[in-house]
């Protein structure tokens, strides 16, 4: 690829001149392609072996250096295995020769313990991002000490964000006299004086879900033009497929893509497909005074981007997410509108008293509820340890009863027969607040809530009923006390309430006699003449006994 040939002719020639190069540069997945492009110069394929190694912090890092050079190379270029565990790595040493891993200092140190990643034949190690590696502890740099203490033959190659003392120190131990190199184009260009910049709004997302990203940026935001900026031509290509999905067209100017310069026609917003590397490439887009500037940033890019953005960033909550999240917040609302409704509980208020000398109403109600957030939270992670029947376990002095918690409910929810209803004054916020406050569930697990005159059915997740039940039966709401049964078990006590008659002798019925209702039991002949009513002191079996 251009990009790829014109990175490597700059780069080679700068290995040619001194064996180790320290770069400095921001930790995205485009400076990838900066240093190791020159690494990978130097990789023989007839010579056999590991040739270059490339030293992370963590295994995400590792495995965006393998995606990004995949993409840049192509399937038919030198990869670069990511070693994201040492025993999956290990077994693939084992199968064929690896000309490039890129890993943790543990990861590859482990390898090289246990014979299986040779460092003989290595031409060129890479640590990449070395401020990074050396902040994670001293158990990690005693690992990349071991794996440089055995590469005492191979060029070095160190790529930092900063120059801190601690990377200088690094430089004078193991690349001494390395050649220096920073990212061109860090001169920002001059900004129009009548136009200020936005707020930079970034959605994080993994590399290979960027065109995902693309897509749902477009359907929330829906801006009336966008130029979309790529980096290098693979990005390009990607997002101008995206686009063609879409249903835009190569002539459409409302939506285009570019590489790097936006132009000066105005454009109401800027999507950056990859996150920008130098001030120049940020401030360019000025030029087109966007609205509103959107990047699709890795989640290792964010540090970099804040410092590129001056502190003017902010994260973009895309609708799916952020409305789940205000439907949770909504729920805890409504249950403290539920407590409020029932009266000001004097107990706690009396507790708290002595506090608002200190803080403002508003801290407390904050703090309280986030003390009740992580009880719930440690209550369900307690509740899911258990076995199913622990949890379905009746309260102390309840008896257990046959059914309970089995209701109608479908997907794995049950409905719940509440002896309250619109005539007690109750509205659907008080029921979702007491069965969420006092049957200390989440308002997410609570399903339809269905409100009748006498009474109400409410569904709520099936490993929740029996706990909802045990917690909510008998409590107050509008000044009465509600009693809270499984559906089924209220079907069976009304059915057991109601009048028994004794069938006739030689009646037969098609349904069993356990399920069959007293209405659906035959009724004894009439005998000529007699009313419908009996009379009284009568029954249909002293009539039979008398004919």
């Amino acid at each position: 690829m251009p990009e790829l040939e014109e990175v490597g002719e700059r780069a080679s020639g700068q290995a040619g001149r001194s064996q180790s190069l320290v770069y400095t540069l921001p930790h995205t997945t485009e400076s990838i392609a900066e240093f190791l492009t020159p690494a990978l110069a130097r990789v023989d394929p007839s010579a056999g072996g590991t040739q270059v190694v490339v030293v992370t912090r963590d295994a995400e890092t590792a495995l965006a250096i393998s995606e990004s050079f995949l993409r840049l190379s192509g399937p038919t270029g030198i990869e670069v295995v990511p070693i994201t565990s040492a025993a999956r790595a290990g077994r693939i040493f084992k199968t064929r020769p690896v000309l490039a891993v890129a890993g943790t200092p543990a990861e590859l140190l482990e390898l090289v313990r246990a014979s299986l990643l040779k460092l003989d034949t290595v031409r060129i190690v890479a640590i990449a991002w070395a401020d990074d590696i050396l902040e994670e502890g001293a158990d990690t740099v005693t690992a990349l000490e071991g794996v440089l203490g055995e590469l005492s033959d191979a060029g070095r190659i160190i790529v930092a964000r900063k120059l801190t003392p601690a990377v200088e120190n690094l430089v004078e131990r193991y690349a001494r006299r390395a050649r220096r190199v920073g990212p061109a184009d860090m001169e920002a260009p001059q900004i129009p004086a009548d136009y200020e910049m936005p707020i930079i709004k970034y959605v994080t997302v993994a590399g290979s879900a960027r065109t995902s990203a693309l897509r749902r940026l477009l359907d929330d935001l829906d801006p009336p033009s966008a130029v979309i900026v790529a980096r290098d031509e693979a990005a390009a290509t990607e997002a101008t497929l995206t686009l063609r999905t879409l249903g835009y067209h190569e002539d459409d100017e409302s939506i285009t893509v570019t590489r790097g310069y936006v132009g000066s026609a105005a454009t109401h917003t800027v999507i950056f497909y990859q996150s920008p590397v130098t001030p120049a490439e940020l401030h360019r887009i000025s030029q087109a005074k966007p609205v509103q500037v959107v990047v699709v940033a890795a989640p290792g890019e964010v540090p970099w981007l804040r410092e590129l953005a001056g502190g003017r960033l902010a994260p973009l909550n895309l609708h799916g997410p952020e409305r789940r999240a205000h439907d949770r917040e909504e729920a805890v609302r409504q249950e403290l509108r539920a407590v409020l409704a029932r009266g000001v509980p004097t107990r706690e208020i009396i507790a708290l008293e002595p506090l608002l000398l200190e803080f403002d109403g508003t801290e407390l109600a904050a703090a309280a509820l986030y003390v009740l957030e992580r009880e719930r939270a440690q209550r369900r992670q307690a509740e899911a340890n258990q076995a199913p029947a622990a949890r379905a376990r009746p309260a102390d002095g309840e008896r257990p009863r046959a059914g309970a918690g089995a209701g109608a409910g479908a997907g794995g929810m049950t409905r719940l027969f509440m002896t309250i209803g619109t005539r007690d004054g109750v509205k659907v916020g008080d029921l979702m607040g007491i069965i969420a406050g006092e049957g200390g569930i989440p308002g997410d697990r609570v399903g339809k809530i269905d409100l009748q005159e006498s009474h109400a059915l409410v569904e709520v997740a099936e490993g929740d009923a029996a706990g909802v039940i045990a917690r909510v039966n008998g409590s107050m709401i509008k000044g009465r006390r509600v009693v809270v049964r499984g559906e089924r078990d209220r079907e069976d006590r009304e059915r057991s309430a109601g009048p028994r008659e004794r069938p006739e002798r030689g009646a037969r019925s098609d349904r069993p006699r356990s399920d069959r209702s007293p209405s659906d039991r035959p009724r004894p002949p009439r005998r000529p003449g007699s009313s419908d009513r009996p009379t009284r002191g009568s029954s249909p079996r002293r009539d039979r006994d008398r004919s």
